[in-house]
């Protein structure tokens, strides 16, 4: 091969050892980088083989660049603070897409809340990638179903249609000497509906109508001339909001009567729903009471300046089908104690604006919480995973890959028990080691110099060969 040929050979190592200093440098660059993944150089030798003479020979020309490979391993996981910050602990990428549908893939989870129309937000990153995601009660996915999924900016009312009651009535109270029921008492075209002495207790409900707006239901309460039994009224604490008309029973909506057994428990309940606002009288025979082995529990539809919604009101227990009454933990009972209410509860709520992502759990779960203090599940994110990463993705830069042509990823519902699952308030960091960019790069200095070196005495030797000659 001669002097030449040793010149080309070291060329050759320079090449390599310049090459691999480059990719080292470019591990070091990014030491900081999110979801980085770094490279390795991967050299090969050159040959060339002699095949006129005798003998075959193979000499060596060099070394060459095999491959530059990208190293998947997980990164170091940094907690934040920022709920969107997301980190993948184990397998996969988050799905992401510009505004023209082209899909990339990433580990880099810093996404943030950005607005993406008049009534919407959506989860973006710096690149104005979307994050894609599904209905939030997906188990699976594809490509094709896959969306932006879409934060309102608004939330809007819902009136209320179940009240939750847990109440103690005083079984201290004497009976009544004479029967005097509330539904008999109770005149709206007074200046007081219900007036005092004419009721034991009452608690106010707040509650919300069907526009969002917030307003109140009194619950009376009153002892009757039989032992273990109160009756009640449910009432508008403004009975001019009735959207039914006037009369005595404009604002009430709901009459009743419980029996309690020996323990306190609900033994026996009968309701009636009062829906002519100028006449009630449940001891009509044409006033049946409402059927609550079919119903389950009492129910009466509330109308509000002509805006009707149907409330359910649920004191802790429930009529089956056959007549016999289970309890929640929260029944209401009869007991030797002050009226008091130990538990309420209601389903309605006024309009909301978004206030801010709290929490995306593992299984990748996005709730949006709004200013009305409810909060509504947006989105759930799927990952990719690639049977094969370095025969299936391109590194195209910012922190982005592209699936090869014909490559199909699997998506997959992160969690636990799942290839990979999410980690909210935190950011996957880079998986290079520093210490062991640094060895590398002395030993590449070394190649290179030695190199270099042996170029440098090729060159002398032949400078002298030919001023001799």
């Amino acid at each position: 091969m001669g002097v030449f040929g040793t010149i080309y050979t070291c060329y050759s190592g320079v090449c390599t050892a310049t090459t691999g200093m480059k990719v080292v440098a470019d591990n070091i660059a990014n030491l900081n980088t999110t979801g980085f993944k770094r490279s390795r150089y991967e050299f090969a030798n050159e040959i060339a083989t002699a095949i006129q003479e005798v003998f075959v020979k193979e000499k060596g020309l060099g070394s060459m660049v095999k491959s530059i490979r990208t190293l998947y391993t997980q990164g170091g996981i940094t907690t934040t603070d920022v709920p969107t910050d997301l980190a993948i602990s184990g397998k996969g990428f988050f799905i992401v897409s510009d505004q023209n549908g082209n899909i990339f893939y990433t580990r880099d989870g810093q996404f943030f809340v950005n607005e993406v129309d008049e009534n919407h937000f959506a989860l973006q990153n710096s690149l104005d990638l979307y994050l894609l995601g599904a209905d939030p009660a997906a188990t699976t996915a594809d490509l094709t179903s896959l969306r932006t999924y879409l934060i309102p900016k608004v939330m809007p009312p819902q009136g209320t249609s179940e009240v939750n009651l847990q109440v103690i009535f005083d079984s201290r109270k004497s009976l009544e000497t004479t029967d005097d029921p509330l539904w008999q008492n109770y005149d709206a075209t007074r200046e007081t509906a219900l007036e005092d002495g004419k009721y034991d207790f009452v608690w106010s409900l707040p509650i919300y109508d069907s526009l969002g707006e917030q307003r109140t239901l009194q619950l009376y309460a009153d002892r009757t001339s039989n032992p273990n039994e109160y009756e009640l009224l449910v009432a508008l604490d403004d009975p001019s909001l009735d959207g039914r008309g006037q009369g005595p029973y404009q604002g009430a909506f709901l009459y009743g009567i419980l029996t309690f057994g020996g323990n306190g428990d609900v033994t026996d309940a009968r309701f009636w729903e009062i829906t002519d606002p100028s006449s009630f009288d449940p001891n009509d025979p044409n006033t049946n009471p409402m059927d609550l082995t079919t119903l389950g529990r009492p129910q009466f539809t509330l109308n509000i300046q002509g805006n009707t919604q149907t409330i359910t009101l649920d004191l802790g227990f429930q009529v089956e089908p056959d007549g016999s009454i289970t309890r929640t933990s929260y029944a209401s009972k009869l007991l030797a104690n002050p009226f008091v209410q130990l538990y309420y509860n209601q389903n309605g709520y006024a309009q909301g604006i978004f206030d801010k992502i709290e929490v995306i759990t593992e299984e990748g779960l996005i709730r949006a919480w709004y200013t009305n203090g409810q909060n509504i599940e947006v989105a759930k994110i799927f990952l990719a995973d690639f049977t094969g990463y370095e025969d299936s993705l391109v590194k195209i830069g910012s922190n982005l890959f592209q699936a090869k042509e014909g490559v199909t990823p699997f998506i997959f519902a992160p969690g636990l028990y799942k290839r990979g699952r999410l980690i909210s308030g935190a950011l996957e960091g880079s998986n290079v080691d520093l210490a062991t960019e640094f060895i590398d790069l002395i030993v590449l200095q070394r190649a290179f110099q030695s190199n270099v070196r042996a170029i440098v005495t090729a060159d002398q030797t032949l400078e002298d060969f030919l001023n001799k000659t």
